[in-house]
């Protein structure tokens, strides 16, 4: 029985060596100012690094996803222009049965020459902002009317 008390203080007695404050004659120093320093930076450091791997890591994401769009979208204008060459092509020799391929080609040229000149008219009448607003936010356009209020 007293084996057992000793055994139960004894562990009590090393809890109480681990949890005590350390001698008050050993006196730890504190950290000098070019230490915290070096923390600092060596932190900051580590932040800075995790960023940038963290916006290297976003943009590869993006920049793969425009890539699979990119492609889909190719596919799917190659497609789609196919589609548009057989149609044309049909309609060409639906309407004119009896005439040589020569008449076939020129007319089904004269109709992807006139949809293709209707699109780039269209395309060039839409008035596309400029490469100058976009970067410094649409300043360029309010410079007009700031001059036009002073006059």
């Amino acid at each position: 029985m007293s084996n057992r008390a000793q055994q139960t203080s004894g562990s009590r007695i090393s809890e109480m060596r681990e949890n005590r404050r350390p001698d008050i004659g050993s006196v730890q120093s504190a950290p000098s100012v070019p230490a915290a320093l070096e923390k600092i930076a060596s932190a900051t450091q580590r932040v800075i690094s995790k960023r940038i791997d963290l916006v290297m890591l976003e943009n590869h994401e993006f920049v793969s996803t425009l890539i699979a769009r990119a492609a889909l979208i190719s596919f799917g204008v190659v497609v789609a222009l196919s589609a548009w060459f057989a149609g044309i092509a049909a309609v060409v020799f639906y309407l004119m049965p009896n005439s040589g391929v020569v008449l076939h080609l020129a007319v089904f040229a004269a109709i992807n020459a006139a949809v293709g000149a209707i699109v780039v008219a269209f395309g060039l009448r839409e008035q596309l902002p400029t490469l100058a607003a976009e970067v410094t936010g649409g300043e360029s356009e309010r410079q007009p009317d700031s001059q036009g209020a002073r006059q």
